[in-house]
C-alpha cells in the first residue's frame, strides 16, 4: 500500500520561526496602578562617562562610545544623542545625523537616518527618515517607525525585517527571495500611520543637560531595536547577538556582566517595570487578538499585568521573587507560543539558569502546553507507524497515486553535500523540497501530493515562501505584514532571484494538526486564501508574529512576539488574524492521519473520497 523513501527525525525547532498624517498614541493612561508612586528626578546632571565597546555577531569589537550615568539614577546607562547614533550607526548601513534644538526655539531633538551610497544590490534611495525626540512633551515620534533601526539590506524594499539573505550572500542551498517594491500602491493596503511614543505615561525621562539630550539607553532599545537585539551588561553593548553565535560573544554579554545580589534597589526595581510595560504596550504584536485565545485584552500591560496578580511580585526588590514572576508572566500570561525565557536576570547567579528554564516549564501557559501535548501525542501516532520526514507514496493496484511531503520546520541551514531526504528536512527546505519533487516527478501516475505539515513548527520565513514557489508561481501569491505600532497593512510579491520557475502541476493539499504554529501556520493560510489549496486536518495552532530577541534593563533574555506581524487579506483586501490558526477546509481526525493498512493510507482514502475528481 505505500513505500517509505526516508527516516523518522525528531521534530525541529517547534517554537521558531524563525511574524502618515493621523497620529497613533501608544498607552494613554496616567493613573497606572504601580505606577506614579515613585518619581523619578525632574533635573539631573552628569555623574561620570565611560568609554564602551560594541561587539557584534561573532564577539569582535565593532565600534566604541560614551555611556553617561546621572545623579539620581544609580547606574541606569544613559545615551546622548551623538553616542545613541554611532550605537545605532552600529546596526545599519546607511548613514545618520544628529541636532539638537531647533530654530523656532523649541527642545525638539533630530535623528536623520538617510541611505547611503551601497551600490546596486540595494533598493533605491530612500527619503531621509527622522526620529524625534520632545523634551518639553516627552515624547518620541517617527513618520516611518519601522524603517529607522534596520539595514538597508534587512528592510528589503520597507519589509521591515531580516529574514531575507542579502544579495551577496544569497546562494543554490537557499535562494534570494527577491520582494517587489511596495510603493506600488496598490501594494499599500492600509498607510502608516505616525506613532508616538509617551515616556511620561511610564514615569520615565530623558533630560537635556548642557545643550545635549540624554535619553535612557533602555528606552531606544525597547522602542526601537525591533529586528534585532541590542543588550547591555554593565559595561558594553553587544548587537544581532542570538544563542547561536560562539560561547565568547554569548557568554561576555550575558555572563561577565552578572552581580549576583539578594536584592536590588527601589529605582532599579521600578525603572524595570516600567521599561518592561512600555515594551510589551510597543511590541506585542498580537494585544488586540488576545481574546480569540481566551486572554485579556492587554492593551495597557500595566492594568493587567496587576489584574493578573502578577505587579507587585514584577515590582520587587527581591531578586528571586522578581525572576520568579517574570517567568510566570512570559510563560503563563503571555504565552503565545513564541515566548521564551532564556536568561534570568543579572542579580541571579550562572547557576541559576537551569533552575529557572525548569521552573518555565512547569508554569507554561494552556497554549504552550497545548502545542506541545499535541505534537507529543502525533509523534507518538507517526512513530507507530515509522514516520517522519521525507517523501512518502501511497500506492493503489500496484501504481504510485498519492505523494506525502512530510518535514517538520522551515530550516535554513547550509546542506553542504548532504543528499539524505530526512537530513535535508532538518537542514534546508528549499534543497529538501526541491530534490523531494525530484523524486516524485519520476511516478508519472502521481497526481496528488499533500505537504504535511502536521508535526511542523516553523521556522525561517524566507523558507516558507520558498517552498510556496513549488505551489504556484510567485507573481500570483504574495506574503502580508501589519504593524501593530503604525497600523500599515502591506502586501508583497516575490520571486526567486534566478527568476526559474518552481511550480509543479500536481492536486495539492496541506495538512495541518493543533500544533502547525508560526511559518508551519502562514503557510497554510497563503493557500488558503490565495491559491484555493485545501487545507485538510485540524485546524492549524496559530503564531503569526515576527519574532523579537529582547533584554530587560536589568539583563534578563526572553524571546517574544513583536509589533509585525504576518497575516492574511482576504479577496476584498481585508486583514485577516491567523493568531489563532487557520480553519481547514475538509476537517479530517487524528487518528486517520497516518493510521490504516500503512501510513497515509486513511488520509488517501478520505481525500480521494472528498475530491473524487483529482484522482
Amino acid at each position: 500500500m505505500f513505500s517509505k523513501k526516508s527516516f523518522f527525525a525528531p521534530l525541529a525547532g517547534l517554537f521558531l520561526l524563525f511574524f502618515f498624517s493621523c497620529e497613533n498614541n501608544v498607552s494613554g493612561s496616567d493613573n497606572y496602578i504601580g505606577l506614579g508612586a515613585y518619581v523619578f528626578p525632574e533635573t539631573t546632571s552628569v555623574v561620570k562617562t565611560v568609554e564602551s565597546s560594541v561587539y557584534g555577531k561573532t564577539g569582535s569589537r565593532i565600534g566604541k562610545f560614551e555611556t553617561t550615568y546621572l545623579a539620581g539614577w544609580e547606574d541606569i546607562p544613559f545615551l546622548d544623542l551623538k553616542n545613541a547614533s554611532i550605537l545605532i550607526g552600529n546596526m545599519n548601513d546607511r548613514g545618520s545625523d544628529y541636532e539638537t534644538g531647533s530654530s523656532d526655539g523649541s527642545v525638539l531633538s533630530t535623528y536623520k537616518y538617510y541611505q547611503a551610497d551601497a551600490g546596486t544590490n540595494y533598493p533605491a534611495a530612500w527619503k531621509d527618515d527622522t526620529l524625534y525626540f520632545d523634551i518639553n512633551n516627552q515624547t518620541i515620534y517617527s513618520d516611518d517607525f519601522l524603517r529607522l533601526i534596520s539595514g538597508t539590506r534587512e528592510i528589503n524594499n520597507d519589509i521591515g525585517c531580516g529574514y531575507f539573505e542579502p544579495v551577496s550572500n544569497a546562494s543554490d542551498s537557499s535562494p534570494l527571495i527577491d520582494l517587489s517594491n511596495p510603493s506600488n500602491p496598490s501594494s499599500v493596503v492600509k498607510a502608516k500611520e505616525r506613532v508616538v511614543i509617551r515616556l511620561g505615561d511610564y514615569g520615565l525621562r530623558m533630560y537635556m543637560i548642557d545643550g545635549k539630550l540624554y535619553v535612557p539607553f533602555q528606552v531606544l532599545a525597547d522602542s526601537f531595536f525591533c529586528s534585532s537585539v541590542c543588550v547591555f551588561n554593565g559595561y558594553d553593548y553587544y548587537v544581532y547577538l542570538s544563542t547561536d553565535n560562539d560561547a565568547y560573544c554569548t557568554g561576555r554579554a550575558y555572563e561577565f556582566g552578572r552581580t549576583p545580589s539578594a536584592l536590588r534597589s527601589r529605582l532599579k526595581a521600578e525603572y524595570n517595570y516600567r521599561c518592561l510595560c512600555m515594551l510589551f504596550d510597543l511590541n506585542y504584536c498580537l494585544k488586540e487578538q488576545r481574546s480569540q485565545v481566551g486572554k485579556a485584552n492587554i492593551s495597557k500591560f500595566n492594568d493587567s499585568i496587576f489584574a493578573s496578580g502578577l505587579g507587585f511580585d514584577l515590582l520587587s526588590t527581591d531578586t528571586a521573587t522578581y525572576d520568579a514572576a517574570l517567568v510566570r508572566f512570559l510563560l503563563s500570561f503571555i504565552d503565545d507560543g513564541h515566548t521564551s525565557y532564556d536568561e534570568p536576570s543579572k542579580y541571579q547567579a550562572y547557576s541559576t539558569i537551569s533552575q529557572y528554564k525548569s521552573y518555565g516549564k512547569s508554569v507554561s501557559g494552556s497554549r504552550d502546553k497545548g502545542l506541545g501535548a499535541t505534537v507529543d501525542s502525533l509523534y507518538d501516532k507517526r512513530s507507530d507507524m515509522d514516520g517522519g520526514p521525507g517523501v512518502w507514496y501511497v500506492s493503489e493496484n500496484d501504481e504510485e497515486k498519492m505523494a506525502v511531503i512530510t518535514f517538520d520546520g522551515f530550516n535554513d541551514n547550509d546542506p553542504g553535500s548532504e543528499t539524505d531526504l530526512a537530513e535535508l528536512a532538518e537542514l534546508n527546505t528549499y534543497q529538501f523540497l526541491k530534490q523531494a519533487f525530484e523524486d516524485i516527478d519520476d511516478y508519472s501516475s502521481v497526481q496528488n501530493v499533500v505537504i504535511d505539515l502536521s508535526c511542523n513548527g516553523g521556522g525561517a520565513l524566507n523558507q516558507c515562501m520558498l517552498a510556496l514557489c513549488f505551489l504556484a508561481d510567485p507573481e500570483n501569491f504574495y506574503m502580508a505584514r501589519r504593524s501593530v505600532l503604525d497600523k500599515s497593512l502591506v502586501k508583497f510579491t516575490y520571486k526567486v532571484n534566478n527568476g526559474v520557475s518552481l511550480k509543479k502541476n500536481y492536486h495539492f493539499y496541506v495538512l495541518t494538526s493543533g500544533c502547525s504554529f508560526s511559518c508551519g501556520n502562514f503557510f497554510p493560510s497563503i493557500c488558503k486564501y490565495q491559491l484555493n489549496v485545501p487545507i485538510v486536518g485540524q485546524q492549524s495552532g496559530g503564531g503569526g508574529g515576527i519574532v523579537k530577541s529582547t533584554q530587560t534593563s536589568d539583563g534578563a533574555l526572553f524571546k517574544t512576539s513583536a509589533s509585525m506581524e504576518m497575516c492574511a487579506i482576504d479577496s476584498s483586501n481585508n486583514y485577516v488574524c491567523i493568531d489563532a490558526g487557520v480553519p481547514v477546509d475538509f476537517e479530517i481526525g487524528y487518528d486517520d492521519f497516518y493510521s490504516g493498512s500503512a501510513l497515509y493510507a486513511n488520509l488517501y482514502e478520505k481525500l480521494k473520497a472528498r475530491y473524487p475528481s483529482n484522482f
